[in-house]
């Protein structure tokens, strides 16, 4: 996940400069972000909402999964799904995947022109919620973060966040960068961390092969 992480990060950090920073689309998108962030800070945390759309995604990830789901519960104070298998990325989908914005990206992809721009400030804006919200529940106890370690479930949750992100760029700033080159660039860093990765560990591996001979 590190790997995968650095290479995801690395990408961003090229891409970023190049985006329209002063164009209607990122005003607008980024005024939905600013926007939802003012209300988190500023007026109240729809706890109740992130919760529903916490304990949906568990739902959501474990029918995907091959899982059934006998009940969900929601409320301000916390949640509960109960389904009939555990794995890691059942539990930390609601992590990773922000499913307001999912929803949202839906009518965005099917609504005419002229409308677009009114889903992308709400993409922005459930984004933000996402994100903000995440960082709140991480910042106490998680009992989902147990499955798969607290360090290794951080990471994943990290990676996930940032491709989320990468995605997001390909959807609102195709120009800048297509699905094509996001998935090529990744793909171009994974392999050059890769073998620079292995041009630092062979010398130490070298050292560990005589040692054990």
């Amino acid at each position: 996940m590190v790997w995968v992480g650095s290479a995801v990060g690395c990408v961003l950090y090229q891409t970023l400069p190049h985006i329209p920073w002063l164009e209607k689309e990122s005003g607008v998108f980024w005024g939905g972000f600013v926007a939802y962030l003012l209300i988190h800070f500023l007026l109240y945390k729809p706890l109740l909402s992130h919760v529903l759309a916490h304990e949906l995604t568990h739902a959501l990830a474990a029918v995907l999964m091959g899982g059934k789901v006998s009940s969900i519960e929601a409320s301000d104070k916390g949640g509960s799904t109960v389904i009939n298998k555990s794995h890691v990325l059942i539990s930390l989908a609601p992590y990773v995947f922000p499913f307001y914005t999912a929803v949202t990206i839906l009518f965005y992809l099917v609504a005419a022109q002229p409308h677009k721009i009114y889903f992308l400030a709400l993409i922005g804006f459930t984004y933000a919620f996402h994100i903000a919200l995440t960082i709140y529940s991480l910042s106490h106890h998680q009992p989902d973060l147990q499955d798969g370690g607290v360090i290794f479930s951080l990471i994943f949750i990290l990676t996930g966040n940032m491709i989320v992100f990468l995605l997001l760029i390909c959807l609102i700033w195709p120009s800048v960068l297509p699905w094509s080159l996001a998935f090529l660039q990744t793909s171009q860093w994974v392999f050059s961390l890769g073998l620079s990765f292995a041009a630092w560990a062979k010398p130490y591996l070298v050292r560990l092969g005589g040692r054990t001979s």
